[in-house]
């Protein structure tokens, strides 16, 4: 195995790591019990920065047999970064239940950062 992959798999869990804080943040706008849950603004801003910072650090992990992956990655952070965009200067759901859809529609195409997860796997990491 390239070292230059190992390398690019330690770079690829600081991102994800970034990634899945970013995500974290966004859901704690979602009520939870007897919590009302944070400021869908304050959620959503520190959402829209952790996905800065992710964008940010993409290429360090960016490898040839990555690339399908990486760009998959790079794509959903786009996708999630617009859509934070939408909301943002939007209208505020109505309801929890609109607040949920509209949260899990966020963080969905970043379900691509698994998927490259299980591509580091399949190349022995």
């Amino acid at each position: 195995m390239r070292p230059e992959l190992r390398s690019a798999f330690e770079s690829f869990r600081r991102v994800l790591a970034v990634v899945e804080g970013a995500k974290g943040s966004l859901a704690a706008a979602a009520p939870g019990g007897r919590s009302a849950g944070v400021p869908l603004a304050d959620a959503l801003a520190a959402f829209e920065q952790g996905l800065h910072d992710a964008s940010t650090a993409m290429s360090s992990w960016h490898q040839p047999e990555m690339e399908e992956a990486w760009s998959s990655c790079r794509e959903g952070l786009e996708e999630s970064r617009r859509g934070a965009e939408r909301l943002r200067l939007g209208n505020a759901p109505e309801g929890y239940e609109q607040l949920y859809g509209q949260l899990a529609d966020l963080m969905e195409p970043l379900d691509a950062f698994a998927q490259a997860l299980e591509r580091f796997h399949e190349l022995g990491l």
